[in-house]
């Protein structure tokens, strides 16, 4: 039992001091992939904010031609 216990908390250290890296990605690739998600979520949601407050686009609701990006 005393076997079974130190196997235990030694193979849990080695999980806690190597961390959940695995092999196909870098600490370095997974940072820039969560700030690149970040950014992303960001600008939806900026998007989504345009949208709901009508500032995505001039309204259609003139005889005048507008000019639109």
């Amino acid at each position: 039992m005393l076997k079974v216990t130190i196997a235990t908390v030694l193979a849990s250290l080695v999980v806690i001091i190597g961390g959940c890296q695995t092999l196909t990605t870098t600490p370095e690739e997974q940072s820039r992939k969560y700030s690149r998600i970040s950014n992303l979520n960001r600008m939806m949601f900026n998007e989504d904010i345009d949208n709901i407050l009508l500032l995505d686009k001039p309204s259609q609701l003139t005889r005048w031609h507008i000019y639109t990006e």
